[in-house]
């Protein structure tokens, strides 16, 4: 499979004028992924996982180790043809509109007016902003700004996808509809670097992780293999009567087990709140 992100003893360290001492932010950090692949970068606040897409973006210089994009240094401008960023709060100029902002990261790539058209046409529609097009980016609300900001990630169609915190200040509904956008990139064979401290929706999205701390990797793998199994069993069935039950009791207790808990399956908050907000806005449609 082939290398998409090659980090290697990739070193960052802040300083300033007066100070002895800088601060370190990244520290030999070593890390690669693969095409076609999902990966999140989590960790607290200061972790370093800004740091790191800045310098993969070259928005930032490490002060030492490498860093490659398809095996050309991140420096390469051939590199950012290839690839799309969207940071963790995008600003643009709030004069323009939507379709406007859109043709002017598209002519940056040198894409031909009527490609464009097409581009746009498809990435509003994609991300849900075909009817506010025309409207002013600074009447636009923070989760509008989202949908944009990746719609302009996206206007050179890359093959590596770089979001820094995507959903970071959105409500339910918006978070949950960007995830799905994004999980819609990795279905059309792209590869996605995102940078997370939401952990519930890491571990419903992506393929790998890396857990990143002051700088340094803590660990590196895929979902499944970083959480352990627990000693308890899991078992989900419709229809099971009392009596039905105490006979699996039993068996448990006969084989040295005991049954700790019983309960009907439950959804998640989201879900709920997904589906309610949903059927308010359908009858709200059908009452105009």
């Amino acid at each position: 499979m082939e290398t998409v992100v090659s980090i290697q003893g990739l070193t960052k360290v802040y300083r300033s004028l007066g100070a002895s001492r800088g601060v370190l932010a990244l520290d030999d950090l070593n890390l690669e992924i693969n095409q076609g692949e999902m990966f999140a970068i989590v960790g607290p606040n200061g972790s370093g996982k800004t740091t790191t897409l800045k310098i993969l973006t070259g928005l930032l210089f490490p002060t030492a180790g490498t860093a490659t994009i398809f095996g050309r240094r991140v420096s390469d401008i051939e590199v950012k043809r290839r690839i799309g960023f969207m940071p963790e709060a995008p600003y643009f100029y709030d004069h323009l509109t939507g379709n406007e902002l859109l043709h002017y990261y598209a002519s940056l790539f040198g894409i031909p007016k009527r490609a464009r058209e097409e581009r746009i046409d498809e990435l509003l529609t994609l991300v849900g902003m075909q009817e506010r097009r025309a409207m002013p980016l600074r009447q636009y609300s923070r989760g509008m700004l989202q949908r944009i900001g990746l719609a302009q990630a996206l206007i050179n169609d890359p093959e590596l996808l770089i979001l820094d915190e995507p959903t970071s200040g959105l409500d339910p509904i918006g978070a949950y509809q960007i995830r799905g956008l994004i999980s819609e990139m990795r279905q059309r064979g792209k590869t996605v670097l995102l940078c997370s401290h939401l952990l519930n929706e890491v571990e419903a999205i992506c393929d790998r992780v890396g857990v990143l701390h002051r700088g340094s990797l803590l660990a590196v793998g895929r979902v499944d293999e970083l959480l352990p199994e627990g000693d308890a069993t899991r078992i989900v069935a419709s229809g099971v009567t009392e009596a039905a039950l105490e006979k699996i009791r039993e068996v448990v207790r006969a084989e040295g087990g005991e049954v700790r808990e019983v309960g009907g399956e439950r959804g998640t908050l989201e879900d709920f709140f997904i589906e309610k907000v949903r059927g308010g806005q359908q009858e709200q449609e059908q009452e105009d």
